[in-house]
């Protein structure tokens, strides 16, 4: 693959939104934006989720498939150990399709502050170079994060606000310091539901595109019951250029 055509794909996946993914690596899907909340000691987390990404540009359509396989373990009652394996498919007008394996990354959460109504907590990021970086499946250096997260809870509404940022080491000259922002409000009009509304930002990582990414989020989640979640999500990216639609699905298990 030509150097021209790595630099295009690099820009295609984070023009389809999946940097704003790795910033918020097993959020629950279909959220961006992550709460505060954690297993418990000895419980544990799987979440299975796959997003598809379609772009019309002047070359033509442009289409990502991206899915993801996390586990998450409880350490402490206020603290998670998350691991997060990607695998991406993707295709850009007159190449062939390129997929397998993305970056993996490694994460932890600690709810250091748990009110009546507030609570906060930090999320420390670490994402691995485990994707072929000539085939534009992964970054070609480790990059590292840490966001710092809030929820609010007034029930039926649960609010959330995260800010971050994040070292974005890499071999394509991209932007190496960046940062991202967002918040959700979910509403849960019964037990067995709850729907979501995300909106948020982020620095570009690519020189050549907007310097700023931005994004809206409609979603709803269906509580199978206390222990299994089924979600449904569509994104739609907000800033100038061609406009990305996001349409994701996911099953989270916990035990």
């Amino acid at each position: 693959m030509s150097f021209l055509s790595l630099s295009h794909c690099s820009r295609l996946l984070a023009g389809a939104g999946l940097s704003l993914l790795a910033g918020a690596a097993m959020a629950a899907h279909p959220l961006i934006t992550d709460d505060t909340g954690t297993q418990g000691k000895g419980h544990s987390q799987f979440e299975l989720s796959s997003d598809h990404d379609r772009t019309r540009t002047d070359a033509g359509i442009e289409r990502v498939q991206s899915s993801s396989a996390g586990f998450a373990y409880g350490v402490h009652d206020d603290v998670d150990l998350g691991i997060s394996l990607p695998h991406t498919s993707y295709r850009v007008p007159g190449e062939a399709r390129q997929q397998g394996v993305g970056d993996v990354t490694l994460q932890a959460k600690w709810r250091f502050h748990s009110g009546e109504r507030w609570s906060l907590a930090l999320k420390p990021v670490l994402t691995l170079p485990s994707g072929n970086h000539d085939k534009g499946l992964g970054n070609g250096r480790a990059t590292t994060a840490l966001h710092l997260l809030a929820q609010y809870e007034a029930e039926p509404l649960t609010w959330l606000v995260n800010v971050g940022g994040t070292h974005n080491d890499n071999r394509d000259g991209q932007r190496k310091g960046l940062w991202s922002a967002s918040t959700a409000l979910l509403y849960a009009p019964h037990a067995d539901w709850t729907l979501a509304l995300d909106v948020g930002a982020n620095r570009n990582a690519d020189r050549e595109g907007p310097r700023t990414q931005s994004y809206a989020l409609l979603g709803g989640i269906y509580h199978l019951n206390k222990d299994v979640d089924l979600d449904l999500g569509y994104r739609r990216s907000l800033q100038s250029g061609p406009v990305t639609h996001t349409v994701g699905a996911g099953l989270t298990v916990r035990w």
